[in-house]
This record gives C-alpha cells, structure tokens and sequence, in this order.
C-alpha cells in the first residue's frame, strides 16, 4: 500500500448509487483507502441516492469511519428527473462556492446495466457533462453484442467526450495484470522469447468455484461469454499479445487495440468453441429450456506474424470446483520431459511461477519438477485493491487502464460470429457436473 501523501487536485466523486451492493464492498471502502494517502482535503464523496440518508446510516458510526465520514455527504434525488439532475448541478456549484475552490467532478454509475445508459443521457439533458473538469465512469457489460456497443457508445459519445469517459474493467486495475508488461519487458530472458519462435500455446482461465450464488436474472440476461470473455479475457489476451516493446504507459490502450484488431474471427466454431452448462442451473434459474452457457472455452488466433500458429484459448466458467485467474504460457519443448511453462497467477495468491526440473536432495540422480516463484504474499507491502487504482487513475486523468471505444468494438467483433451460431443451434451445449471442469484440449475438442 502506498505510504507517500499524493497531491491531487481538488476532486469530488460522486456515487450514484452508493446503497449499492458494489459501493458496499469495493467502492466505500477504495475510497477509505485513497484518502490515507492523498493531501487532507482534496477529496470528497457525494453518495447519491433516491432515499433520505445520513453519511451515518450508509458509513456507520466506528472510529474507523470517522475520516471517510468527514469528507462524505449524501444528495437525495430522483435518478429519473432532469430536474433533480440540474438540482444536483446547482448543489455542486454551491458546494464550489462554500469550499472556495474548482472541483473536478467524477460520476461513477453503480447501477444495475439497464439504467446507466437513461443516467447518461439525463447527465446530458441536465447540462451537468458539459461542465468543466466533469468525467464518467461506466461499468461493464458495454453492450451485449456489436450492434448494441456501437449504439451504446454513439449515445454516450452525443453527451460526453471519449476523453471523458473512463469504460472500467478491473482486472485491468490488478497488481498482476499491470505486472505483465513490466515483466515482459523489464526482464531479458522473457522479452526475447516473447513470441511464435519459442511458444507453443497461450491459456487464459478464469473459473469460479461457486455457480451463479442466487443472480438467477442477471445470468440468464448475460451468460460465461459476455460476462468474462467479452471483458477480462479478451483484455489479458491483448496484453500478452500485444506488441509493447517502445511502448510508453500512456500508449498502452492503443498497443492493447492493435493486438485485438489482428485476433481473428473463430471459423469454425464447432471446433474452436465449447460452450457448457453445469448440471441444475436450469432448476436454479426456473427455465426449464434454457441455453445459457456457465462454461465458454473458446480457441482463437492472431494475424500477428509474431503469433502466428500460437492457439490462445481462454476458458471461463461457473461451478468448476477452485477459483483461479490466470495466463499460462507454455514454451515449446524439444524432448517431452522439459519443463516449459510460466504461469501469471491473478488471483488468488497474485505472482509468478516458472516450472522447473532440478535434482532431488540425495545420492541418486532422481529429477524433480519444483516451482520458480515470486508471490506478492510473501512481500510485506499490502496491494492497492483495484478500485483504489481505478479511482485514482481517473482523478489523474490515466487512461491506460480503461477500455477505450474501439477496443470495446473490437471485442465484440470477434464474439460476433459465436453469438450469431449459438442464436441459430444449441445442440453444442455440454453438460457437466458442479467441481469438475470439461475436460478440453488446446485446439478444443472434447474428451470423452
């Protein structure tokens, strides 16, 4: 965790829907955090809401609020009136006035998906996004396939600048994810492998060990694809693809953006795709016929002359007995009893792990397969959580972190053909049972 004071300027976050579930457990308490290490003063929280509250009722009363609540205030207003959006505009000038000092104004829509897009547009209406030094940040999902992102962003881009919204993905934001290109590119031994001359195939996993915990509505709307593969996964393939050897960190978005622009469209989906649904989602969910997918494992390529022939599958699902985040590289091997893969760990336990041989302690020459790693466990130093990163990056006007439009299109635009297959035929749909993952090879094909 940083210890060093950090002068920012003068910022108020407001949080429309700080009642929220997401405000509970990641937003308050990032917020907690940040102001530990900011100059006293240059941040406050505005929690917006349709419901008469005191900073109390939301923060409670312990000592260890007492901060967060002396730079907390909660504005009650009807999320639907325009006229409570240009009341709220008057609010925050007047807050200005009182404070002596210009504000910057960041709007972070903790909302349900369905009412962040009618929010934007009254932020619009109310004449609030045309002030100065006023910035949006949006939750995902954008979209749900290419034609809805494209609408979603036309309409958004008609209120605020592509230079004022900040498209949040947090699995940007983790220690880890940050650390790939670092690593890539800090260390000698990767940079000059990093490419179709010495790897074979790239894994990106992220599973979940709990199935879908009672979001019975939210699932059926969305499914494994759009939920992490449209987002996180395809995000991680774009760093470790990406070609960032003169990159400057600020560039970093348009170095991920060329990377997702040379992956290719699957072309034959029954071979390249699987999709699954774990044994009783149907009776969780109370739809009997339905196909949404809990497991996607999906096989796509790059026209990358550097990741040329490189398989780079990505595989997510629910109920799959651990939970793990992670991008497994495996180098090529000229005998079979080489040890040839690194693994970048995301969560849990954040760090890097390198498989090696070595001898066994003893008198005989006995091999052994023992792991090379580095964890941030072991380092005495607490990490940031995401949404601190997130906020702060969005206080210092740091793009490199958020999903820019066109990377948003570009992901949908591969997913594009999938959606369109599985709209016509469901008869691919596999069933498994809860804690065991189907059992796949690289190139996708099932193992009975």
């Amino acid at each position: 965790m940083p210890t060093r004071k950090y002068d920012i300027q003068p910022t108020i976050l407001i949080i429309i829907g700080v009642t929220g579930d997401l405000s509970k457990r990641k937003l308050i308490p990032a917020v907690k955090q940040i102001l530990k290490t900011v100059t006293p003063g240059s941040l406050r929280v505005l929690g917006v809401t349709r419901n008469n509250l005191s900073p109390e009722d939301i923060l409670g009363d312990a000592e260890e609020t007492k901060t967060l609540r002396s730079n907390f205030d909660v504005y009650q207003m009807n999320l639907t009136s325009v006229d409570d959006y240009k009341k709220l505009n008057d609010y925050l000038l007047a807050k200005e006035k009182a404070l002596g000092i210009h504000l910057q104004k960041l709007f972070y829509l903790s909302v349900p998906p369905q009412i962040s897009l009618p929010i934007v547009e009254l932020l619009g209406e109310s004449g609030i996004a045309a002030g100065p030094n006023t910035k949006l940040l949006l939750e995902k999902p954008f979209g749900v396939d290419l034609e809805s992102a494209r609408d979603l962003i036309a309409k958004a881009k008609s209120h605020f600048k592509e230079d004022q919204i900040y498209r949040i993905d947090h699995y940007l934001a983790k220690e880890m994810t940050q650390n790939i290109v670092v690593f890539r590119e800090k260390n000698s031994l990767f940079r000059s492998t990093w490419n179709n001359n010495f790897i074979e195939s790239i894994e990106i996993i992220a599973t979940e060990k709990i199935g879908i915990e009672g979001r019975a509505t939210f699932y059926e709307q969305t499914g494994a694809l759009r939920d992490l593969i449209q987002s996180h996964l395809l995000q991680l393939a774009a760093l470790v693809l990406a070609d960032v050897s003169l990159v400057e960190h600020s560039d970093i978005s348009e170095a991920r953006l060329k990377a997702l622009r040379q992956i290719s469209t699957p072309q034959d989906i029954t071979r390249q795709v699987i999709r699954g649904q774990y044994e009783g989602y149907k009776d969780e969910v109370g739809t009997p016929h339905s196909t949404v997918e809990t497991f996607v494992s999906l096989t796509l390529t790059s026209k990358d002359p550097r990741w040329e022939n490189v398989p780079i599958q990505l595989t997510t699902g629910k109920a799959l007995g651990k939970k793990t985040t992670e991008v497994r590289i495996k180098y090529k091997q000229e005998s079979a009893d080489e040890s040839n893969v690194l693994v970048l760990r995301i969560q849990p336990n954040e760090g890097i792990e390198i498989e090696l041989w070595a001898k066994e302690p003893g008198y005989d020459n006995e091999l052994q397969k023992v792991p090379l790693l580095f964890s941030y466990d072991n380092n005495a130093r607490l990490l940031p959580e995401a949404y601190e990163r997130i906020f702060m990056d969005a206080i210092r006007s740091d793009h490199a972190l958020f999903t820019t439009s066109d990377e948003v299109l570009e992901t949908w635009r591969i997913l594009d053909p999938i959606q369109k297959a599985w709209e016509m035929d469901s008869s691919d749909l596999i069933y498994y049972k809860p804690g065991m993952m189907p059992k796949i090879d690289i190139d996708n094909s099932v193992r009975s």
